[in-house]
């Protein structure tokens, strides 16, 4: 960011002045001013500043030491720093005014101790701010938002690491260009341990607002009809993949084709269960499904598979998920599927995975 854009952005944080003497609170109201920022009040005690900051919630609060009126620093932290998530910079006359607090998390987001100039009270300012928009503040977007910036970002690296992987597998390539094949599959197996990372707290905060999942017990096997074909693990299946999203259906059938396997893809749950049907009917069945948790337009893995099973009761399914501590993938026998597959996956976890259709049969 230039200096420009970053005076731009600066000039809209809008800040409240918490200090007990008058002359301080207008002499940092001066120099706020001066530096482009916009004071909303000035309050003397450590109650108003958390009134002030609960109904106006400005970018930064100005907390003047040692004197916090009827109120301790830490509840005003607790109340304003980790209760708003506005940051609060404590403001000093010297270091002998620090205070000790009793709770390290509850430490001020930033300190001005007296005597400081301009450019020491903006760029305070701006770190404070900056760190905030950085941090704290990111809980507070809905999540919904959370779950969808993860869950693209889980897709696009699946099919960039689908297609790295067909480039090696499928083509003979001059030595360096094996090399960069290589350090992008590497560079996008350590981006898939953030996309997880970030993907944890948007399955916790879904469990919150929409319920714990619950596992349905897997009914028991039927005996297979004599009429069905004995596979080898290396054998071609006929392959049924549900995914929602189009770069995922393409990249995937692309790498099961390559295996051997002969692929039909479906957009939802609802359009798995009627392939299934008529595969079922007739003489072409399916072999396995693999299906994802999570569909926005249409029904899942979960509902998926007990239609499924009124179809065909030994369909043998696949789960698939980028959230890899879901209740349904860590326990998918219970929920009567053979295997589960955490996105972004390879060539590796799709073979192990159809392995275990050979031991189940």
């Amino acid at each position: 960011m230039s200096v420009a854009e970053r005076w731009s952005v600066m000039a809209k944080v809008t800040m409240l002045i918490a200090v007990g003497n008058a002359a301080e609170a207008e002499e940092l109201e001066s120099l706020a001013n001066k530096e482009g920022f916009g004071v909303l009040e000035r309050v003397t005690t450590g109650d108003k500043a958390v009134a002030l900051a609960e109904s106006r919630r400005p970018d930064v609060v100005l907390l003047g030491a040692p004197s916090f009126g009827n109120m301790s620093l830490n509840e005003i932290l607790e109340r304003i720093q980790s209760g708003l998530g506005i940051p609060v910079i404590l403001v000093a006359d010297s270091d002998e005014d620090l205070p000790d607090l009793d709770n390290p998390a509850g430490h001020p987001c930033r300190y001005l101790v007296r005597p400081f100039g301009p450019r020491t009270f903006r760029n305070v300012v701006e770190a404070a701010y900056s760190r905030t928009t950085r941090t704290v503040r990111k809980k507070a977007y809905p999540a919904s938002l959370v779950r969808k910036a993860a869950h693209d970002i889980n897709n696009s690296l699946s099919s960039a690491l689908a297609n790295i992987q067909l480039a090696r597998r499928s083509c003979t390539h001059e030595e360096d260009e094996c090399r960069h094949l290589d350090d992008a599959e590497k560079s996008i197996l350590r981006a898939r341990d953030h996309s997880i990372q970030l993907l944890e707290p948007s399955l916790k905060e879904l469990e919150e607002t929409e319920g714990a999942v619950k596992i349905a017990p897997a009914p028991p096997a039927h005996p297979r009809r004599s009429h069905e074909k004995k596979k080898g693990a290396a054998a071609g299946y006929r392959i049924l993949l549900m995914d929602d999203e189009e770069a995922i259906l393409s990249a995937t059938s692309d790498m099961l084709s390559f295996l051997g396997h002969t692929v039909t893809v479906a957009k939802s749950g609802e359009d798995s269960i009627e392939m299934y049907r008529q595969a079922y009917a007739g003489d072409s069945r399916f072999d396995v499904v693999i299906l994802d948790i999570t569909v926005p337009c249409g029904i899942g893995a979960e509902e998926t598979l007990p239609r499924l099973r009124e179809i065909d009761p030994n369909v043998r399914a696949i789960i698939s998920s980028g959230y890899a501590t879901h209740p349904l993938l860590v326990n998918y026998a219970a929920s009567g599927f053979v295997a589960a597959l955490i996105k972004p996956y390879g060539f590796k976890e799709l073979e192990e995975s159809l392995a275990q259709i050979s031991l189940r049969k």
